[in-house]
């Protein structure tokens, strides 16, 4: 049997977007391909037929995951203008903090896999991530495109790591706690950067 490019293009997308979800939810070691096939309805020889390895899903799905995080980014300053990072900081402490850990943000729970794969695909990772900082610098007070791309490293660790450790607790309302730490520790950050600029800005 024949299949349409278009069809090959979207079985793959449906077993990366669930290989995505499996590995965020059990880990690269916590899954296996049979589990992954399962969970994006088709069988282990399709999903072979797709990606090689387990590994190479892993990487698909990783690169994948930064991605997503990056045009997220975007959307939102589509929609929200010059909000868009209060926006998006809240979204990311309430939304992305409290959703199924499969849905979570890849930044979150794949990072840490990343750190642990070869050389090749940290090298691709850190192509992408590049792109989110610059995706996230764009727009944020700073004189020079290096102060912005530093306070973007700043918020991206600050929200990846913070809720990583937010989802780590058991209780709650120290989960709610920490998130309210974050927030006020990037608007800290945001706060002291603007002035900063418009101190520069009246010495100038």
């Amino acid at each position: 049997m024949r299949y349409r490019p278009d069809q090959k293009e979207s079985t793959r997308a449906k077993i990366l977007s669930a290989a995505g979800r499996g590995f965020r939810r059990r880990g690269f070691g916590g899954v296996g391909v049979d589990e992954l096939a399962k969970e994006a309805g088709v069988t282990s020889g399709a999903f072979y037929g797709h990606f090689g390895s387990k590994g190479e899903a892993f990487g698909a799905a990783a690169l994948s995951g930064i991605v997503e995080l990056r045009q997220a980014i975007e959307g939102f300053k589509i929609e929200h203008g010059g909000a868009w990072l209060d926006r998006f900081v809240d979204f990311y402490l309430s939304t992305k903090r409290t959703c199924e850990l499969g849905e979570s943000c890849g930044l979150q729970t794949l990072t840490p896999e990343v750190a642990r794969s070869s050389g090749e695909l940290k090298a691709a990772y850190e192509m992408e991530l590049l792109r989110v900082v610059d995706a996230t610098a764009t727009g944020l007070p700073g004189k020079t495109p290096v102060a912005r791309r530093k306070l973007a490293w700043g918020v991206l660790a600050i929200l990846s790591g913070g809720v990583t450790l937010a989802r780590a607790v058991n209780d709650p309302k120290v989960s709610a706690q920490i998130a309210v730490a974050l927030k006020a520790t990037i608007d800290g950050l945001f706060s002291a950067a603007s002035a900063a600029g418009r101190a520069r800005a009246q010495r100038g």
